[in-house]
C-alpha cells in the first residue's frame, strides 16, 4: 500500500492542488520528510535529481505560509544557482 499526501498530513487544499496537476502519490524523499517538516522539525534530505526534493520542502513551506499572519515575513528560499531558483519559483 502506498502512502498518500493526505496520510502525511498535507492540508486538503494543497492535496487538491497537487491532484489537479496529476501529482497523486509522494516520492520517497517526500514521504520521508514531509511529516517532520509539517511538524516544524528541521529536515535534511539528499536524493538524486528528479526525485522530488523541491516538493519535499515546498509542500510544508506552502502549508506554513497558508496559516502565517499577514504582513509578516513568511519564507526565505535560498538556491545556489539562478537556474535552480527559476525551477523552484
Amino acid at each position: 500500500m502506498s502512502t498518500t499526501f493526505a496520510q502525511l498530513g498535507v492540508p486538503d487544499s494543497i492535496t487538491r492542488a497537487l491532484e489537479a496537476r496529476g501529482i497523486i502519490k509522494p516520492f520517497a524523499i517526500q514521504a520521508a520528510t514531509i511529516t517532520d517538516a509539517l511538524d516544524g522539525r528541521d529536515i535534511c534530505g539528499r536524493a538524486p535529481t528528479g526525485s522530488g526534493k523541491t516538493l519535499a520542502f515546498g509542500i510544508p513551506l506552502v502549508a506554513t505560509v497558508e496559516r502565517a499572519e499577514p504582513r509578516r515575513p513568511r519564507a526565505l528560499v535560498l538556491a545556489p544557482t539562478r537556474e535552480l531558483a527559476e525551477q523552484i519559483c
